[in-house]
């Protein structure tokens, strides 16, 4: 019994160890940039966003918030499961899974996976 406290006591040790280190090397970055969203008609609605894009490993997310400073669009809820589409506004890659919203007011949320 006491053999196995042991062992239970360095596993747990040994994660807490390691966990702030692998999280280390997570690369965090913030900016706001230009977008847009294409709405089914074709309609161009131009956009601003506050991005925040984490890359860990082989693993990049992002997430915005965005605005229409001009006309805003008809209310959406979008995901990549049903056919939408979204590509980053730091480098223009497409994303792999994404969802998102674009609420009453005007404001667009969401997050993409590359």
């Amino acid at each position: 019994m006491r053999k196995w406290l042991v062992i239970v006591a360095a596993t747990a040790t040994l994660t807490l160890l390691i966990s702030p280190t692998v999280q280390a090397h997570a690369t965090v970055t913030r900016a706001t940039l230009p977008s847009f969203y294409v709405d089914l008609e074709g309609n161009f609605f131009p956009a601003i966003c506050d991005e925040h894009q984490v890359i860990n490993g082989n693993h990049r997310k992002e997430t915005f918030r965005c605005t229409f400073p001009d006309e805003v669009p008809d209310r959406v809820i979008c995901d990549t499961a049903v056919g939408c589409q979204w590509s980053s506004d730091f480098d223009g890659a497409p994303a792999t899974s994404a969802h998102w919203v674009i609420t009453p007011s005007g404001l667009m949320r969401g997050w993409a996976s590359y």
